[in-house]
């Protein structure tokens, strides 16, 4: 008769601890990998929210303290960044007003950390014509950007930092 052979209590000891730190390892790696899409996705709805000029999402996904910051923010508004959800809020207003018909494409997302990248292209015809004509009415425009989210421990939005040009960067590479 053939002898069966059972493990022993040593190979068992030595297996358990390690089935233990596989385990936690693949949730650790499976909870990294929700909270990154969860942070991709909250990013992309801010910034589709705030440049469809639709600020309505801004008090869920920012904190109260964000901080904004644009090259285009001296020239609009006299000074490097705006802080604070309301003048966040007033600026995506204040886009809102200006343009009709807008598009907003996110042609990359990438997260690491607390923070998340998106590489947009945005296009849409102005409102109205500015004083100095530099935007006519009815004309359509195009920009993009990379712009830099970072999240607080909470998964809220603490500071945007964008770059823009025209052409944007995906723009630039057509052919």
């Amino acid at each position: 008769m053939a002898q069966r052979k059972t493990p022993s209590v040593r190979n068992m000891n030595m297996k358990l601890p390690l089935l233990i730190l596989g385990s936690c390892l693949f949730l650790a790696c499976k909870e990294g990998t929700h909270t990154r899409e969860e942070r991709k996705m909250k990013a992309e709805q801010l910034f589709r929210s705030v440049y469809g000029g639709d600020p309505s999402q801004i008090d869920s996904l920012a904190t109260n303290d964000v901080i904004v910051t644009y090259p285009v923010f001296e020239q609009i508004f006299g000074k490097k960044a705006i802080s604070g959800r309301e003048s966040y809020k007033n600026f995506a207003i204040g886009f809102g007003d200006r343009w009709n018909d807008s598009q907003v494409i996110i042609h990359e997302t990438i997260a690491e950390n607390n923070n998340v990248v998106l590489v947009w292209s945005f296009s849409a015809k102005r409102k109205e014509t500015t004083p100095d004509s530099s935007f006519i009415a009815g004309q359509k425009y195009s920009w993009g950007g990379i712009t830099l989210y970072q999240f607080d421990e909470s998964g809220k939005i603490t500071i945007e930092i964008g770059e823009e040009s025209s052409p944007g960067p995906f723009e630039r590479i057509k052919k």
